[in-house]
């Protein structure tokens, strides 16, 4: 039997303990994972394979894309576009080939991207990180925004909970603001009579 209901039922109790402290993306994935199926384990071991620096690349992005789950297909496609155009701004400034470190991505219309290339205009580094990953955390929520009580939806909060935890480690009062509005959002769900996660 799934648990996802009680899952998202807990995930303020689980992450509400760390308000005044740095959040504790580990303790919280924990948790979480030691309540999923063996199947659902998976997922996660894939959605993280999606944050290791170390070990991504073009393959990670075709094990997302080929993914049974929508959620991990639909956010690392995403994100794979995201970061190739961060790889074109950078390497332009530096007067190289971006296309030599392009993920292959297949061909599709990228909604979203005039506004990561008006955030990659901007001329400060830390205000363009915050608006990436405030963008990030809008598609994680527009991916699930139909999704209640499912594994979608807890890997939306993952994805939130791993900003959470940058922000945390990086800025510790904008990790704060993060990760209230992280408990907010997942409060949300249970304030709203649709029990759809909130923008």
């Amino acid at each position: 039997m799934d648990n996802y209901v009680y899952i998202v039922a807990s995930l303020p109790e689980l992450t509400a303990g760390f308000e005044n402290t740095s959040f504790d993306y580990a303790a919280t994935k924990e948790s979480i994972v030691e309540l999923l199926s063996e199947k659902d384990r998976e997922l996660v071991e894939l959605f993280e394979e999606g944050f290791n620096e170390e070990i991504l690349g073009a393959e990670f992005y075709t094990k997302a894309a080929e993914s049974k789950n929508r959620f991990i297909r639909e956010y690392f496609d995403f994100d794979g576009r995201l970061r190739n155009m961060k790889v074109a701004y950078l390497a332009k400034r530096l007067d190289k080939k971006g296309e030599d470190y392009f993920v292959e991505m297949p061909e599709a219309d990228f909604e979203e991207y005039q506004q990561i290339k008006d955030i990659l205009e901007n001329a400060d580094f830390v205000q363009r990180e915050q608006k990436m990953d405030e963008l990030k955390w809008e598609k994680a929520s527009d991916i699930a925004r139909m999704d209640y009580f499912n594994m979608n939806a807890i890997l939306a909060f993952m994805a939130k909970a791993k900003t959470v935890q940058r922000w945390a480690e990086l800025d510790p009062v904008k990790g704060q603001e993060m990760f209230e509005k992280l408990v907010k959002e997942v409060r949300g769900t249970f304030d709203n009579k649709s029990l759809v996660f909130s923008r």
